[in-house]
């Protein structure tokens, strides 16, 4: 089983890892272990992940089969495995979210593809391989019942070269954004695995020594409230009788702001943040994506009701809804900074095959059917009613801004002010020797050898007067010292890609037919005019 590598992007971490830190993964390849874990019991596995170890020709040679599963970011590496594989002569089968949303295009790259959830039938495609009866094409339209998924197997892992683990407890989400893949591929009725299930998994990754933080992975934790209410209840319970070996960490819509049962009982599990999809101030954009649970109450109110319940709150934001003026990247930025969240992914909106935003952009003639992007920091894979130079340059400036030194560690300070610690929320304990081996590399790197050293003793000595007896504070602030190692390189990395995009657009512009130059500098229209009257 081999996991591609991915580019550097935001949630990479890139920046720390094997620099700061010594893990060289932000998280283990999940969906490769659960498969794993449905795969006849006499077979022999290997797990290769590529974000910290090569792929050599014996590895290939040693298998009969080679198996990958992968997202949309990692198929350059994708192409380069299976490549590989076939010139040395090996069968391959790929599944995971790429494989499910362009079939055809992996169906050229790999002998076998499997299309959706393989949980229930898996015994059955690993019998047509032994068999030599094995579909070029499986595809699953059912929605597995996960009651029946087993323990994913961890012990496959090298455990110590990941900073968090990852754990799920459901697939699909209730909302219909229109941006959004996780619907048409998960569905909008979430499916749960059982507390019990879930407990299972945790007390094989605390056998196993595993004290880390851990990743409930679920794109919408809170997508079935009532369910999600029970397991945090007895997750509760489980960290009291381990004595709180895990931090736990989540992904959840906006309206947790709406549930304060259910924040306060996420909180006395122990978790200590979770992302949240804010996407825009604008009333206007959230309608037009069809994000409803976002318009309910005023997001930075629910921001607010979050950190102060207990949680710390990171945020994703897009940019380029059809809406969108441009003041929508000074309004972007005003939030961010008012909402006071350090972690803030502010990119470009994208079309992904599957979702309604892709079908309306096709039925438009405004999608750019073969773009590159790989992140939401690539240039849209559709015509946008904003000119695209003013996207390139908008976005550029707000990255370079939140993220200049200054502005990331003040909002960093902010944000620990703002979030309230719970009562029974308690720090990972790591040894001695790790944690100052970490300090001693943030001094050297950070401290010392940055161009931002200025804001990081700022924010360490404010850090360390005010929470020193905090050690929740003192972790999380901490952690985020680190991250300021690569989410300001990353930001800076970003905005020179984003300037040679820039250049290379207007130089289209420039030199396009006047027939063509509209569509060159994307959509110029007037505010009531339909892309379609075009």
């Amino acid at each position: 089983m081999v996991w591609p590598r991915f580019p550097s992007s935001f949630w990479g971490f890139q920046g720390m890892l094997g620099n700061l830190v010594p893990e060289k993964a932000t998280l283990p390849p999940l969906g490769l272990i659960t498969v794993a874990a449905l795969c006849p019991n006499e077979w022999t596995i290997r797990l290769i992940d590529r974000a910290f170890e090569d792929l050599l020709d014996a590895n290939i040679l040693w298998a009969d089969l080679v198996m990958v599963s992968a997202m949309h970011a990692q198929r350059d590496d994708v192409g380069e495995i299976l490549g590989r594989a076939r010139a040395l002569g090996k069968r391959t089968m790929i599944g995971g979210p790429y494989a499910s949303s362009q079939p055809e295009l992996l169906l050229s790259l790999a002998d076998h593809v499997v299309v959706g959830e393989p949980d229930e039938i898996f015994q059955q495609i690993a019998a047509d391989l032994e068999t030599g009866r094995t579909r070029r094409l499986y595809t699953i339209h059912e929605k597995p019942n996960i009651h029946r998924t087993p323990v994913p197997r961890f012990e496959l892992l090298e455990i110590e070269r990941y900073a968090s683990m990852s754990i799920q407890f459901s697939r699909g989400c209730p909302f219909q954004c229109e941006f959004c893949d996780i619907i048409t591929l998960y569905g909008r009725k979430p499916r749960t695995k059982t507390p019990s299930q879930t407990l299972l998994e945790l007390d094989a990754l605390f056998d196993l020594g595993w004290r880390k933080p851990v990743f409930i992975v679920d794109d919408n934790f809170i997508g079935n409230h009532k369910l999600a209410f029970e397991l945090a209840q007895e997750l509760e319970q489980w960290q009291k009788a381990h004595d709180y070996p895990f931090v736990f960490y989540t992904e959840a819509s906006m309206d947790l702001a709406q549930r304060p049962a259910l924040l306060e009982a996420m909180v006395k599990a122990n978790f200590f943040f979770v992302f949240v999809g804010i996407e825009s101030p604008s009333k206007e954009a959230l309608r037009e994506a069809k994000k409803f649970q976002n318009l309910r109450q005023d997001p930075l109110d629910c921001i607010r009701f979050i950190q102060r319940g207990g949680l710390w709150v990171t945020g994703g934001f897009i940019i380029g809804f059809d809406s969108d003026a441009e003041d929508i990247f000074e309004r972007q930025h005003e939030f961010i900074e008012f909402a006071a969240i350090p972690w803030a992914m502010a990119g470009f909106l994208q079309a992904p095959p599957t979702t309604p935003l892709y079908a309306r952009m096709l039925k438009e003639g405004r999608l750019i059917e073969h773009g590159a992007e790989t992140t939401n920091f690539e240039p849209p894979n559709f015509l946008t009613v904003l000119p695209l130079p003013v996207l390139l340059e908008g976005v550029r400036r707000t990255l370079l801004s939140i993220y200049s030194p200054s502005s990331f560690y003040d909002r960093a300070f902010r944000s620990l002010l703002n979030w309230e610690i719970g009562k029974y929320q308690r720090s990972p304990r790591y040894s001695v020797s790790y944690k100052l081996g970490i300090l001693l590399r943030s001094v050297w790197h950070q401290g010392i050898k940055a161009s931002y050293r200025r804001a990081y003793w700022k924010f360490l000595l404010q850090l360390l007067c005010r929470w020193f007896f905090r050690p929740q504070k003192l972790w999380l602030g901490f952690t985020i010292l680190l991250s300021g190692q690569h989410f300001i390189h990353y930001a800076a990395e970003v905005a020179a890609h984003l300037e040679r995009e820039l250049q290379k657009t207007e130089k289209r512009i420039a030199t396009a037919s006047p027939g063509f130059g509209s569509i060159a500098r994307s959509f110029d229209l007037a505010p009531n005019q339909s892309p379609e009257s075009l």
